[in-house]
């Protein structure tokens, strides 16, 4: 394992008081497989985290990003996590799975 920190950026997807959440895949290589988590993903060289965000929501759940607004960053020794808070601003039968169970 590298010694490098690993950056991702990460939506809490919320709408009429109730958040969205995704049921991981259960393959081996990812973090956490079949345990439920937020969206998001890993910070690409070059990219800002709401360059990411907006490009892992999009792949996750085909979901243009229309406002973020900063919840915290979250360091560990190999992860820094940029947390947002993302209105969801469509009903979730429009959302699209790319990834995950559920």
């Amino acid at each position: 394992m590298s010694s490098k920190q690993v950056q991702v950026a990460i939506a809490i997807l919320y709408r009429q008081g109730q958040f969205l959440m995704q049921l991981r895949d259960n393959i081996p290589g990812i973090l956490y497989p079949g345990l439920w988590g937020l969206f998001g993903g890993h910070i690409e060289p070059g990219e800002t985290p709401i360059e990411a965000l907006r490009r892992e929501l999009l792949e996750e759940i085909s979901y243009a990003l229309p406002s973020a607004s900063l919840f915290g960053h979250y360091p560990e020794p190999h992860v820094l996590r940029h947390v947002f808070a993302v209105p969801l601003t469509v009903e979730v039968s429009q959302l699209v799975l790319g990834e995950g169970w559920e």
